[in-house]
């Protein structure tokens, strides 16, 4: 976990994503006021915007910032963390150490895990910062949206994980684990509401429960039925979203350390 640590922090990956997260906060902060658009005088509604929690209407809600920092880390840091030991044939000296492949999975997984987390902290730390200054108070769910913004992360890095151990080359599986969680689960998402189908089962519908920590009350689900079409919202339960983020999390994990275990160079 140190060296791998050592490692991020010697890359330009981490940079890369450090100054994507600061540039998508300065542009939620600059931006409104630069058009005339002033900041929201509610704290709520203040953290939603510097979030990128745009929209609250339904499922395919427009959830950006946090969602797409979580996917980028877990395929800059997760992706090709153990096919690239493979492709590089770098494993060749690091799998004759005496040492478990599994537990070499668990330390490179930890420290994906704390670096992807300090750079999902960054960006809520200057989300709260902003609200604190602009509107003198920071709304105590911006914490627990944070904490469920983490078991997120972790659940799809460890996908990511899992798509490492079994995939033959790093470009396919940065690519898989990118469009997984950016584009086909949210289509999914999106198919499924306009079916009047609720995917509590997918994990990015479950992630959208940091988003909606913020509503008084929790929102439950809608049907509105009008002379053109019946719209549906659906709304992830919290403890069932949880459920089905442990899952996904821990049978990815097991999944993933299993097969880096008996994977051959």
């Amino acid at each position: 976990m140190r060296y791998e640590l050592i490692k991020y922090l010697r890359g330009r990956r981490l940079l890369a994503i450090v100054l994507l997260t600061v540039l998508i906060s300065a542009i939620l902060l600059v931006v409104p006021p630069a058009v005339g658009s002033s900041c929201p005088n509610d704290p709520t509604q203040f953290a939603l915007h510097m979030l990128g929690f745009l929209g609250t209407g339904s499922t395919v809600s427009a959830s950006i910032s946090v969602p797409l920092l979580s996917v980028l880390s877990a395929t800059f840091f997760g992706a090709d963390a153990i096919v690239s030991e493979y492709e590089s044939r770098t494993g060749y000296f690091l799998f004759t150490h005496p040492i478990r492949k599994t537990t070499i999975f668990t330390g490179k997984f930890l420290a994906s895990a704390l670096v992807s987390a300090a750079t999902i902290g960054l960006f809520y730390v200057i989300a709260a910062a902003s609200v604190q200054i602009v509107d003198g108070s920071v709304p105590m769910t911006i914490g627990v949206s944070y904490a469920y913004a983490l078991a997120y992360l972790l659940a799809i890095l460890a996908v990511a994980y899992f798509f490492s151990s079994v995939m033959p080359s790093s470009v396919y599986a940065l690519v898989l684990t990118f469009f997984t969680f950016f584009l086909i689960l949210p289509v999914i998402d999106a198919v499924a509401s306009v079916a009047h189908f609720k995917p509590w089962f997918s994990v990015t519908f479950a992630s959208l429960i940091s988003q909606y920590v913020f509503q008084t009350p929790y929102p439950s689900d809608t049907v509105l039925n009008t002379t053109a079409a019946s719209l549906a919202a659906y709304y992830p339960a919290v403890q069932l979203s949880l459920a089905v983020i442990a899952t996904y999390f821990v049978v990815a994990f097991a999944a993933g350390a299993f097969l880096t275990q008996r994977r051959e160079m």
